[in-house]
């Protein structure tokens, strides 16, 4: 999937973008186990590479980081055998991975942005949130801290973007298999 550029930009943060290729690595976790979604997601990251990421090494990355972390939100829920995936559970799916993606990401895009890269990253970000907002931000941790809001937001609506997909399949596989 990831092959086939099925995204779409996050319109506060373009350089982000809501990538499809994501569901496999989703279905494989809830059709087999962690380690079956965590080789999906290790695949992803290599054919990622192939690409033209902004940043060769660091976009591809991110992304491996924010869906095995993703991941392990949902390994917690989803991980006594034969539970039965109703709104409940998939609520508590969502919440779980929502709290472990954001987390890590938001830890990683600030060491990103304002202690690793902060000369390549700082200066993109500045103009694209002068762009979206409209006003220029002075400081740099300002900078720094309103980008990882915008990118906690994006990893938010992520989660139930990859889930609720891989688990329509995973529904359907399951009446199938029976």
């Amino acid at each position: 999937m990831s092959l086939l550029r099925l995204r779409f930009p996050y319109p506060l943060l373009p350089f982000l973008s809501f990538d499809l290729a994501e569901i496999p690595a989703v279905l494989a976790l809830l059709a087999f186990d962690f380690k079956s979604g965590f080789t999906v997601a290790v695949i992803h990251w290599i054919t990622l590479n192939f690409g033209r990421p902004f940043h060769a090494i660091i976009g591809p990355l991110m992304k491996l980081i924010a869906v095995i972390s993703m991941l392990i939100g949902f390994k917690i829920i989803f991980s006594k055998p034969n539970l039965t995936l109703n709104k409940r559970i998939l609520g508590y799916m969502i919440i779980s991975g929502s709290l472990i993606r954001i987390g890590l990401m938001s830890l990683a895009t600030f060491l990103l942005y304002y202690v690793i890269f902060p000369e390549i990253y700082l200066p993109t970000s500045t103009q694209v949130l002068k762009n979206i907002l409209g006003i220029e931000l002075e400081s740099t941790l300002l900078v720094g801290v309103v980008t990882v809001v915008f990118t906690a937001l994006f990893n938010l609506l992520h989660v139930p973007l990859s889930l609720l997909p891989a688990t329509s399949i995973y529904t359907l596989y399951k009446k199938i298999k029976r």
